[in-house]
This record gives C-alpha cells, sequence and structure tokens, in this order.
C-alpha cells in the first residue's frame, strides 16, 4: 500500500533531477564556422588616360625660315631673271623625323628674282612624300636622318618681262619634284631638289633648288 501511494510522487519528484542530469550529459553543439572575409573592393577604373586610345587630330604646319637657292635650267630664263636665285623665305611645312614607312606632308615655298624691268615670283604649293634611307637611323632617333621624296605641286607664277611683252600678272601652271636631303636635329633640314614646271608665256622655270631651313 505504501508502494502505491508514495510511487507516483517519487517519480514526480525525480523527474526534474532526471531532467538537469540529462542536459547534462547533451554535448554542446560545436561553434558556427566562421563566415568567408569578404572581397576586396574592385579599384576604381584608371582615369588618367593612359590606358585610353590617343587622337590624331589635324595639326597646323609648321613655319618656320628657309635660305633658297634655285639654279634655273633654261638658258632664257638665266638671261631674263638671272642664273641664280637666292634668299630667305618664309617656310611652311614640317622638317619632322622622316618615317621608315613614308611620310606625307604639307609642301609650300615662295622664289623672287628681279632683274631691271624683269621679275619672277614662285610659289610652289603641294604635297611632299619623304621616307628616310635607313629605317635604323629612324629608330635611333639619330641627328642626321637622310631621306628622298617627291613632291606634287599647283605653282602660281607671276612673271613679267618687257622684251617678250609679257606682262605683271597671276597665272596658275603645274609642277613637280624629286628630292633628297636631310634633317638636323628636331628642327632643321638640309635639302637638294630638280623642280619640274611646267612652261608659263614661253619660260621654263625649271631647276635645282638648294635649301637649309629650319621650323620653330
Amino acid at each position: 500500500m505504501l508502494t502505491k501511494t508514495y510511487l507516483p510522487l517519487m517519480l514526480l519528484f525525480l523527474e526534474p533531477l532526471w531532467a538537469v542530469s540529462t542536459s547534462a550529459q547533451t554535448p554542446a553543439p560545436a561553434p558556427a564556422a566562421p563566415s568567408a572575409a569578404p572581397a576586396a573592393p574592385t579599384p576604381p577604373p584608371d582615369s588618367s588616360g593612359k590606358d585610353k586610345p590617343k587622337k590624331h587630330g589635324f595639326r597646323l604646319p609648321k613655319i618656320g625660315v628657309d635660305y633658297d637657292t634655285f639654279l634655273p635650267s633654261s638658258g632664257k630664263t638665266h638671261s631674263r631673271f638671272g642664273s641664280s636665285w637666292g634668299g630667305i623665305g618664309i617656310g611652311i611645312g614640317r622638317p619632322d623625323q622622316p618615317s621608315g614607312k613614308g611620310r606625307i606632308a604639307f609642301d609650300f615655298s615662295t622664289q623672287y628674282r628681279k632683274s631691271g624691268d624683269h621679275h619672277a615670283f614662285i610659289a610652289p604649293i603641294g604635297v611632299s612624300y619623304r621616307r628616310a634611307f635607313s629605317p635604323d637611323a629612324v629608330k635611333q632617333k639619330s641627328t642626321f636622318t637622310p631621306y628622298y621624296g617627291f613632291t606634287v605641286n599647283l605653282v602660281p607664277v607671276d612673271l613679267r618681262s618687257v622684251e617678250d611683252n609679257v606682262h605683271s600678272g597671276f597665272r596658275l601652271t603645274y609642277g613637280g619634284s624629286a628630292l633628297v636631303g636631310t634633317t638636323i636635329g628636331a628642327s632643321g633640314f638640309v635639302e637638294a631638289r630638280y623642280r619640274e614646271v611646267a612652261k608659263v608665256k614661253g619660260f621654263d622655270l625649271s631647276g635645282i633648288k638648294l635649301s637649309v631651313g629650319v621650323r620653330f
């Protein structure tokens, strides 16, 4: 009888102790694995312009001073205007280092000669093609870079010759030249060319032109 009476009470008293004992024996859960480190921030794009493609815009030709000596090949031109036309004039065009693959540039020069009542003014304008004899000289940026080339020109001409009944006034003809020369540093050059010009009023204005120049 005592067992039946007190057994439920004993079980009710021991149940909390059993729960505490069981929880003490249960292993603690393993700590969670640390999360991965945050990714490094992406660097901002380079705004310095180093990786941007270069733009090749139009550039004005350089202007400088030339000293020219022109030697006409025609006897008639000799007798009317003189055998040697020398003088200082404005030079327009770039004496850049010639490329090993060739380079096209603006070409312009002037010559003027007065002899008595006669005068002649020539102003060839056009394009030139220059190419270095040695690509190695271009790569090494030598002080002297020999080159060769040619020009194609329109040639405004003003002639006056009393003996030939040629009155002053501009006339347009055409011509071209073959040339050899060398650059001197970054701004100077020495050049020789043979220029062929179509006749104007019976005058052949072809001849050899020797030039020394500098560009600023």
